[in-house]
């Protein structure tokens, strides 16, 4: 026997793993069964995509159950608030420790078919986003009933009770306007087939009236908006720090190379639920002048809209979330890596659904009252007051030495707190080390395989940095060499070896860090690792100790020169770190002990604390000097992480 379930699950994978019909968790399905209650009685249940699956890879357990009893119930009354909804939801759950059930969910129980699939298709979109009525819709799309827009939830339910109760069995179909489109069935391979076939013919309807989904260039190629990437950040992270996702891709420069980029900024996007993350508009710049006039300019307009149309909710952030460049590409701003990346596939899908829809109607979208009805929707709105965001959310870090020891801890601590991480090191298995560090902590990171000894690699990764995540906030100069050797043995050869790692890398690293923090105007911390040997200096280290204080002498003036700038420069002096660290490895660490005629453990263990200091001291500690609420008014300090020296 078919488990419904595992049926449902198999379809909404299909359905969601295509991304012309579900983009980044959009969309839901569900189905009518039977199961057992708490107290072992049979009871119907609608079991229903919950709150924070993904349709493409979703399992069972992302199904939330609904007493169908309760849903019934609710037929007969009048009306209810977005939040009412899902209270009454929430109430209606069989294990109330799911997750929210969907929106949808009444839709879904009220459409009396077992199996109910949702899509935003495109195609769909293409079609619905014009002047057409809904006979023209339905005369394009047969056995669907075409719905006007009503926005989603008990109000949308309740408005086509009426249709979804009488309609007949030929029926296939819903296409709700400027939302997508619902297909149903007992069977959810018919309920998938539905949907396949509704919007085969609606892309026939597309590609007959619309041609090829190709976006004519008429504008050249303009590559001067490259070195404004991070001043436009600035611009944007007014309120708060952003992150951006940069697309100069083929694709993306023909969009930002056509004529429909320019006169689609203020259409609206593809549907109402990317509003949250989109907002209604976005900036076009024709060219790299006036900048700041059109960014500050979209804000103003912003505003204005936001005290006519809205009234109980705090403002959100007013600085635009898409910035398309004439003939450069596309740029998308988020408060993570994560959240550019869907606005940049959201900008691209309603940049397509605009062209076709203008091109087979006139294309039209939903009201400004009704977007920013829907932006400030009561249910988001609810999210936000409970969200959280992590210490350093929207923050670009660069970490160098970033694979072992300190520099690994700082990495994951940074990155842990919400800071996209630049992670430089010569260790191959670097990419890795980034890929398994951004699992652990859900945050981006990138990973630059570098000789700091060559200038030209550090400013071309400085460049792909700003390419990546549009911008730096926070370096920690933390790659270092050492080689102890008493004066008379130390060769000219150690000499440059310390000072072209331990000083002039520092130095080349914060130098291009600093412009960039210049061009942002948002601030910035630059933190060197110098250790305890600058003020406590030990034998055998002349060379090493040397080439540590030309890089605290440059922090003095990185503190001297960046203060107007809001851009603090400071030190921290560790010592003995011996954790996970390679600078101590092949023999380094014994003849240290040794020259000091101790053991090993005795040498670690050589401070007043008589404790061996971790990696995760100095990773805290740096995440401390990048706390406004606790170094913001400190600069060109020096903080010791090591013990007590004795």
């Amino acid at each position: 026997m078919v488990d419904e379930i595992d049926e449902l699950v198999k379809y909404s994978r299909l359905l969601g793993s295509d991304k012309n019909l579900v983009l980044h968790g959009g969309g839901n399905t569900s189905v009518k069964v039977t199961e057992k209650d708490h107290a072992g009685r049979t009871v119907q249940v609608l079991r229903v995509k919950g709150s924070g699956s993904d349709l493409a890879t979703i399992e069972r357990s992302g199904f939330t159950g609904l007493r169908m009893s309760d849903l019934m119930e609710a037929k007969s009354m009048a009306s209810m608030t977005d939040i009412e909804m899902m209270s009454y939801l929430k109430k209606s759950c069989l294990d109330p420790s799911e997750p929210s059930p969907s929106v949808e969910s009444f839709l879904h129980a009220f459409i009396n078919r077992k199996y109910v699939l949702h899509s935003h298709s495109d195609a769909i979109l293409s079609i619905t986003n014009t002047e057409f009525t809904n006979e023209e819709i339905e005369d394009i799309l047969p056995n669907v009933i075409a719905v006007p827009y009503i926005p989603p939830g008990f109000k949308l339910a309740k408005k086509i009770l009426d249709k979804v109760e009488n309609m007949q069995e030929n029926v296939k179909g819903l296409a709700l306007s400027k939302h997508g489109l619902f297909t149903f069935s007992d069977s959810a391979e018919e309920a998938y087939n539905n949907h396949l076939f509704i919007v085969e013919q609606a892309n026939k309807y597309v590609m007959q009236k619309a041609g090829q989904r190709k976006l004519e260039k008429v504008y050249e190629a303009d590559e001067s908006f490259e070195e404004y990437l991070p001043y436009i950040r600035g611009l944007i992270s007014k309120n708060s720090r952003k992150i951006l996702e940069i697309d100069t891709s083929a694709e993306a420069r023909q969009i930002a190379s056509s004529r429909e980029a320019e006169n689609f900024q203020n259409a609206g996007p593809a549907t109402p639920d990317m509003l949250i993350r989109t907002k209604y508009d976005y900036v076009y710049l024709p060219d790299s002048h006036n900048i700041e006039q059109k960014i500050l300019s979209f804000a103003d307009e912003y505003k204005k809209d936001y005290e006519k149309f809205v009234k109980d909710f705090p403002m959100h952030d007013p600085y635009p979330a898409i910035i398309i460049a004439r003939g450069y590409g596309i740029i998308t701003a988020g408060k993570n890596s994560r959240e550019a990346g869907i606005i940049m596939d959201q900008v691209k899908h309603s940049i397509y659904v605009n062209w076709a829809a203008s091109r087979i109607s006139k294309q039209h979208f939903i009201s400004k009252a009704e977007a920013y009805e829907m932006e400030y929707w009561p249910l988001e709105e609810a999210k936000l007051k409970k969200d959280k965001p992590r210490p350093l959310e929207g923050s670009v870090a660069v970490v160098t030495g970033a694979a072992s020891g300190i520099g690994l801890e700082t990495f994951r601590v940074l990155s842990r707190n919400g800071a996209a991480v630049a992670a430089m090191d010569l260790d191959p298995d670097l990419e890795k080390i980034c890929r398994d560090i951004s699992k652990e902590t859900k945050s981006a990171s990138f990973s630059i395989i570098i000789d700091l000894g060559n200038e030209a690699a550090i400013h071309n990764a400085f460049k792909e940095i700003v390419r990546k995540f549009g911008g730096v906030d926070i370096v920690f100069n933390n790659a270092g060499v050492l080689k102890s050797e008493i004066i008379e043995n130390i060769s000219v050869e150690t000499l440059d070896l310390h000072y072209r790692i331990n000083g002039r890398a520092p130095f080349l690293v914060s130098r291009e860090a600093f412009k960039i923090m210049k061009a942002q105007q948002t601030g910035g911390n630059l933190i060197f690792n110098i250790s305890k040997n600058l003020t406590h200096p030990g034998p055998g280290m002349a060379s090493y100790g040397a080439s540590k204080a030309f890089a605290a002498q440059m922090c003095h003036y990185f503190a001297k020169e960046g203060g107007k700038y809001r851009i603090r420069a400071n030190i921290i002096n560790p010592d003995k770190i011996f954790k996970g660290s390679k600078i101590w490895e092949n023999g380094v660490l014994e003849a240290r002990a040794k020259a000091k005629g101790q053991t090993v453990e005795e040498y670690k263990t050589q401070n007043l604390l008589r404790k061996e200091v971790l990696p995760e001291h100095v990773a805290n500690m740096v995440l401390a000097m990048v706390n406004d609420d606790i170094f913001g008014a400190t600069t060109d300090c020096m903080v010791p992480v090591d013990g007590g020296v004795i």
